[in-house]
């Protein structure tokens, strides 16, 4: 994949309602720098993507390394308005839909999110998301939404074991998808879905492609701890809805548990 020129994504989002836009050859961490531009002033929906990225971070600090032109690693300043205010914990998982509608729309791909954000495609996790808080006191100053997706082959970690493989599109479909055009895509499905935020038709729109829905999954708490539950669905919070062996429902929010599949039992 080509190095993308500022000029270049300028032009490609002159239709979108975007604030400022960055583009680097290389970059420690498109977050690090949405925290720098956040603190400066820079407006909602400022956007942050590099070639490469050598210092990027996932979930629990995880190191996320980013391929040279293989993989997308970008960032979006959100500055949530007052009616948003009551719905920050839903901003990971508009992320997950907006990825999920930007290739099922435009691209004719199939997606599930394993809730509450990943994207899979054929099972196989293809993108990463990240949403850090900027406060400044006791005010929220803006969030901090690190997306990263993986486009081509060879952007996927080569992990032996993991319990969730990773892929990419051109891996798992055989499309290859431009870079100009998938920050354009998933930039223009954020911004549509967006408003639906908290409404029923939010989670409406989440369950319809939740992954194992109906089906058993092991849940795997955060003291190490395992079972197995049918993954029921999304509750009107946004936490997920399980039952267990006696038939109980359960609630879990993002965080307490994670999703493994039933083979890793």
């Amino acid at each position: 994949m080509e190095k993308l020129t500022i000029e270049e994504l300028q032009a490609a989002l002159a239709d979108l309602p975007v604030g400022e836009v960055y583009c680097f050859d290389r970059i420690g961490s498109t977050n690090d720098f949405g925290f720098e531009r956040s603190s400066a002033g820079d407006p909602d929906m400022t956007v942050i993507t590099s070639f490469e990225q050598t210092k990027g971070r996932g979930r629990m600090q995880r190191i996320w390394v980013t391929k040279p032109g293989t993989s997308l690693p970008m960032t979006i300043i959100i500055r949530p308005t007052q009616a948003e205010m009551s719905f920050l914990n839903l901003f990971s998982p508009l992320t997950g839909l907006a990825l999920r509608e930007a290739l099922r729309v435009d691209y004719g791909i199939e997606s599930l999110i394993k809730w509450p954000n990943d994207v899979l495609l054929n099972r196989k996790k293809i993108s990463g998301i990240l949403c850090e808080t900027q406060w400044e006191g006791e005010q929220l100053n803006a969030l901090i939404l690190g997306v990263g997706m993986n486009l081509l082959h060879g952007s996927a970690p080569d992990i032996p074991d993991i319990t969730y493989p990773a892929s990419s599109v051109e891996d798992e479909t055989g499309i290859i998808i431009s870079r100009t055009d998938w920050i354009h895509s998933f930039l223009a499905h954020l911004i549509r879905i967006r408003p639906l935020i908290g409404k029923p038709e939010f989670f409406k729109l989440w369950e319809s492609c939740l992954a194992y829905k109906g089906e058993e999954a092991l849940l795997v708490r955060q003291d190490g701890t395992r079972e197995l539950n049918l993954v029921q669905g999304i509750a009107p919070d946004g936490s997920l809805l399980t039952v267990n062996k006696k038939g109980e429902t359960r609630s879990w929010l993002a965080g307490e548990i994670s999703l493994r599949p039933v083979g890793s039992y």
